[in-house]
């Protein structure tokens, strides 16, 4: 026997919102104003923006008076501190955070001052970060871990920290898992523009500041650059998934168990896993043919 530890959007009650959590502009090191930023996020079909400029807390108050039709803006911060075990800075995202904090130049503290002004803190891009594991490890009380970054996915290859996302997995640390730009608004003739390409699709109630962050809070939201997850259902069975055209669909659990399932002759749109009866957590990921992935939140299972 066992229960469902973990929150599931698709069977919460509310509405579809899509957003990005880790945006830069003028204010830091950005190239577009804070003005020209909502204007191009909320052209591309996105609902809600966390502006997150380095060092800085842009105010949002004047800017959600211009854009207050059905565009949700969240104030945060980027902040860089700490030295990690090679000796690289620890780069914490502060969300809900209306002004700067102290930080004392140490992760802990930093996470620690941000909730303490009622916000939120997810651990920026482990991968270009060069953290460890076990550099995330030694912290508590954030949300969750950067599992895809645009920016540093098209400027150095380093966009990707899954394998970070199931090192606190494997030891029972339930962190949600969240795809984001970092959006700088930097391209060239090889690298496309790092803004508009990853989100969370998050169910809420009403595009709220409240609302939003309380889904936040509790993962009801999946992440993607790509594809689009249209059901999760658990059952004591089994786990299925239905989604946008897939070339593959994985169920990702510790080793030894979890499945790969791929699309041999058309594209797929559903897979079930049949639980063995001794996963402790499994997350769902689906592939796309044009390079794009989605990713749920681990589903935590507490078995008796």
């Amino acid at each position: 026997m066992f229960h469902v530890c973990s929150s599931n959007p698709f069977r919460e009650k509310g509405f579809w919102f899509k957003g990005n959590l880790h945006t830069h502009t003028t204010n830091s090191d950005g190239a577009l104003s804070p003005e020209q930023t909502i204007r191009l996020y909320k052209k591309n079909g996105y609902d809600f923006l966390s502006i997150t400029d380095h060092e800085v807390v842009t105010g949002i108050k004047q800017l959600s008076e211009v854009f207050k039709d059905g565009f949700l803006l969240i104030p945060g911060a980027e902040l860089a501190v700490g030295r990690s075990e090679t000796q690289t800075r620890y780069h914490i995202v502060a969300l809900n955070l209306e002004h700067m904090i102290e930080t004392g130049d140490d992760p802990q503290t930093a996470i620690d001052n941000v909730k303490n002004e009622g916000g939120e803190a997810l651990v920026a891009h482990p991968s270009w970060s060069a953290l460890t594991t076990h550099d995330i490890l030694k912290l508590k009380g954030y949300l969750g871990i950067e599992i895809f970054n645009s920016t540093c996915h098209f400027a150095v290859s380093k966009g990707y920290s899954t394998i970070h996302w199931d090192g606190l997995l494997n030891r029972n640390i339930a962190a949600y898992g969240f795809a984001v730009d970092d959006a700088h608004y930097h391209f060239n003739e090889h690298r496309p523009v790092d803004a508009c390409y990853a989100w969370i699709h998050l169910k809420a109630p009403k595009l709220t500041l409240e609302s939003v962050m309380e889904s936040i809070r509790k993962g009801l939201f999946y992440s993607s650059n790509g594809p689009e997850i249209f059901d999760v259902n658990v059952t004591e069975e089994s786990v299925t998934v239905k989604s946008s055209p897939a070339k593959a669909i994985s169920f990702i659990t510790k080793n030894g168990l979890g499945q790969r399932f791929t699309a041999m002759n058309k594209p797929m749109t559903e897979a079930k896993y049949l639980l063995r009866g001794n996963e402790r957590y499994l997350r769902i990921e689906v592939e796309d043919g044009n390079g794009g992935t989605a990713w749920t939140n681990a589903i935590v299972f507490n078995r008796e």
